[in-house]
């Protein structure tokens, strides 16, 4: 049985920070992909990513410039309140990488943003990613060119996983980018900034009246300023305190430009170490503070939760506001034990394990990346509660707390506030972890009233324009689609394969985090290669090669595919070669699909099928001859269906539903949902293929040529997506993926029975001329979209929820089918 990774505290600190095993280096292996790895693949993923962390400045907006996968998941953040009409879109594609034309759009997309918002932003953020990382893009330069033409301040922020463990990663960046707004200004000797997180601190943090009691009248966060004003008046500050390692670079920038020092504190859950902290600030500003009414109540709620629980056993997690190693030595000089850490290791929480070391040396440390921790198994552990994220999810039946909130613990009260968690979570009668309650997303007021903003307002004066106006690829009201990388991924999700997603971990987290809805329930070997920025430069292939290789060594799998992202697009990878090389390596199959996170996921699944099929269909003869025996014997007709994932029927329960169906008759092989790579090996023997989705025709086509089987295409649960209205004499139009589309179609007209019934379909997605009508279309740009229901005159629209707003003008009746591919959202059951 295969175990994952792990070694002792003991172990670890004998072999010394500079001599770790392989397995804790990122860089020598394959990221592993699980909901505890998330926030490290990808630097825009969820809580405050890189996107988020763009907009603290007060009335910001954001234009992502960058390959529609780029800004994919993005779609989670702008449904909160306070990000709606915040986040805009400048797609590119192969020519924009070619020629460098985007460059030019942006000024442009700039300027019409600004013109179509009823409230002037404050400011501009421009957030690019890693392909303009690897064309050597002057940002600077193209900003300030930006700043002229909207006349108002345009900033970039760079979103480059390739920099991640580089000497300025983009959380470092962004947090620099920030405060370049600032300007000298006169200094007030009462006036502080905190600095560090996106999010301020818990309200009833003693730090802030330890500084009120050392005479500061006004601390700074940025998160609490209410406008752009307040937000200018951080340049008045008497000295800034850091309170996270990654905001060094932007005090260091404070100190340089506007000649303000700092003073740096921790983060610590340590009681002792927290009381010496105080004491070096009080030191350093000549004054003694006084906490001893917040370090008694930190000590009442340790023992508060020592009574109810006198026996923990617990497991840390580096997805949660601590130093997980930090966090541990705390726990363990409280008397209590902890089996489990979940943690990246770095030079600077070495220390923590050097005291583990003395305190607790048989505390097992995993590395959350490591591939082997697929196989986690937290039977044997003994953990009885979790603190983290990553820890809840590999102990889904322990009780346990997350402790990710966005406002931050720190120091007596942040101590007081996780015991208080932890007896709540323990006091709980329900099984399991216990989710912390949902908190307010921090906004300051004037953000708020961006949000407040209609879509009408973004869209009353761009479906008036000439069409030359139009910034072409630029998006205001939709977020990018599903991508082919994230389409591929899908129709090899579920065949026990190695996914290797050839990427620095941004793409990655997108394709898990949004665009695969079965990764939060069930596990899969999804990697991410973990690129950098020497990989790319250089095209180290040998390096991917060799990861791929020792991660084959560690996990059970059939096959392994390798999946392409727009940074392999940008060097120009050479798939064949890749293929060759490590398949003399692996003694794998290994299929290799060249998507370049440019194109719509239909494209990339339209790849992956086909090289799926022609890589195993009808290869295992032995196992075709018994299911065609197998089939004979039970005399049903074995009908294959092509084209199941996601993104394209929007719901993970429709294998169900095909099974259900099945009758005396039939039997249904739902290739890549339920149905494995075996199935797919004896694709030969189906008597019938069913294609639900334009993207697995050119695969039926195949197997008709290659083992002479029939297929039909339509989608057999088309009644459950059209209600009950008078369809007849009604003008419809019908967006959808193309089958699925036309199966809506038929049925209305079946219902209708009237010949004046007009139906249109159009799709953003492949249009095959073979099912099309005279009159069906295809989209590419929003306005496509805003123009053909503005002025179409149509009684009915079919589409996702997510259109329904671009065309608020419209007075007809919307009828939301869900497409997981536009707004990442299922249909409900």
């Amino acid at each position: 049985m295969k175990k994952a990774y792990f070694c002792t505290a003991e172990e670890l600190e004998q072999r010394g920070k500079d001599n770790l095993p392989k397995q804790f280096q990122s860089g020598e292996h394959l990221i592993y992909s699980s909901p505890a790895t998330l926030a490290f693949n990808s630097p825009g993923a969820e809580g405050f990513g890189v996107k988020r962390a763009g907009l603290a400045v007060p009335g910001s907006i954001m234009l992502i410039v960058a390959p529609g996968c780029c800004g994919r998941n993005t779609s989670m953040i702008s449904s909160m309140k306070e990000y709606n009409n915040r986040f805009f879109y400048l797609c590119m594609d192969e020519t924009d990488i070619v020629t460098g034309r985007h460059l030019k759009k942006i000024p442009k997309a700039v300027a019409s943003i600004c013109e179509s918002l009823e409230k002037k932003p404050s400011v501009v953020i421009i957030c690019i990613t890693c392909v303009d990382a690897l064309l050597g893009t002057d940002m600077e330069r193209v900003c300030r060119k930006a700043e002229e033409k909207a006349g108002l301040p345009v900033r970039p922020c760079y979103m480059y996983a390739l920099t991640r463990e580089g000497r300025k990663p983009p959380m470092v960046h962004v947090r620099q980018s920030l405060y370049s707004l600032l300007e000298p200004g006169h200094k007030k000797g009462n006036v502080v900034n905190l600095l560090g997180y996106f999010s301020p601190l818990v309200d009833d943090c003693e730090l802030y009246t330890l500084l009120q009691e050392a005479g500061v009248k006004t601390i700074h966060e940025i998160s609490r300023c209410e406008d752009f004003e307040e937000y200018k008046k951080m340049s008045e500050a008497n000295f800034n305190l850091v309170l996270h390692p990654e905001a060094r670079f932007a005090a260091e920038d404070f100190h340089d430009r506007l000649k303000i020092p700092f003073i740096e504190l921790r983060r610590l859950y340590q009681m002792d170490k927290i009381g010496s902290q105080y004491q070096a600030f009080g030191a350093a500003l000549g004054i003694e503070f006084h906490a001893e009414k917040q370090k008694k109540q930190a000590q009442e709620a340790i023992e508060s939760f020592r009574k109810v629980c006198p026996d923990p056993v617990f497991a840390v997690g580096e997805c949660a506001n601590a130093d997980p190693f930090e966090l541990s030595l705390a726990l363990v000089k409280y008397g209590f034990k902890v089996a489990e850490i979940y943690g990246t290791i770095t030079g600077e929480n070495f220390i923590y394990i050097r005291q583990l070391k003395k305190l607790s040396p048989q505390t097992k440390i995993f590395s959350n990346m490591e591939p082997t921790m697929l196989y986690y198994d937290p039977t044997e552990s003994g953990v009885t509660l979790t603190i983290g994220k990553d820890a809840c999810y590999y102990h889904p039946n322990t009780k346990g707390i997350h402790w990710n909130e966005e406002r931050q613990p720190f120091g007596y009260a942040g101590v007081r506030r996780l015991f208080e968690a932890l007896e709540l979570a323990v006091t709980e009668q329900a099984e399991g972890n216990v989710l912390q309650k949902q908190v307010e997303v921090i906004g300051s007021k004037s953000q708020e009233a961006i949000a407040e903003q209609s879509q009408e307002s973004l869209f009353k004066k761009e479906v008036d324009k000439k069409e030359d106006v139009y910034v072409r690829g630029l998006w205001k009201g939709l977020t990018p689609f599903a991508p082919d990388q994230s389409g591929a991924a899908s129709v090899f999700y579920e065949l026990g394969g190695i996914l290797v997603i050839c990427d620095a971990g941004g793409c990655t987290g997108n394709v898990c985090g949004f665009d695969e809805p079965r990764w939060f329930g069930e596990r899969s070997a999804i990697f991410s290669a973990g690129l950098r920025d020497m990989d790319a430069i250089l095209g180290r292939d040998d390096r991917l090669v060799a990861k791929l290789t020792d991660a084959a060594e560690k996990i059970d799998a059939n096959f392994a595919a390798v999946i392409g992202t727009p940074v392999p697009a940008v060097i120009a990878t050479d798939y064949r070669a890749l293929q060759r090389m490590c398949e003399k390596k692996t003694n794998l199959p290994i299929l290799t699909v060249d998507t370049n996170g440019m194109e719509l996921y239909d494209v990339g699944e339209e790849k992956a099928w086909l090289t799926l099929f022609k890589t195993f269909a009808g290869k295992d003869v032995a196992s075709q001859k018994e299911a065609s025996e197998e089939d004979d014997s039970s005399k049903k007709m074995k009908i294959g269906v092509l084209g199941l994932t996601p993104h394209d029927v929007s719901d993970l329960n429709i294998e169900e539903k095909f099974r259900k169906s099945e009758n005396e008759n039939t039997h249904y092989i739902c290739y890549g949902m339920r149905a494995g790579i075996d199935k797919v090996k004896t694709a030969g023997s189906a008597d019938k293929n069913l294609v639900v989705a334009p993207a697995a025709l050119e695969t039926a086509k195949y197997l008709e040529k290659e083992f002479g089987t029939p297929y039909e295409v339509g989608y057999p649960f088309v009644d459950e997506l059209i209600p009950e209205l008078g369809y007849e004499r009604k003008k419809i139009l019908i967006i959808h993926q193309q089958v699925i589309a036309n199966a809506i179609r038929q049925e209305i007209r079946t219902r209708s029975d009237e010949q004046n019934t007009e139906v249109t379909v159009a799709s953003w997605f492949m249009m095959k001329s073979e099912l099309s009508e005279e009159g069906d279309l295809s989209l590419k740009e929003e306005m496509d979209y805003c123009k053909l229901v503005q002025n179409g005159n149509y009684d009915i629209v079919f589409a996702d929820e997510n259109m329904r707003g671009l065309v608020p003008g419209f007075k007809g009746t919307f009828v939301n089918v869900r497409h997981f591919a536009v707004s990442g959202k299922l249909q409900e059951s």
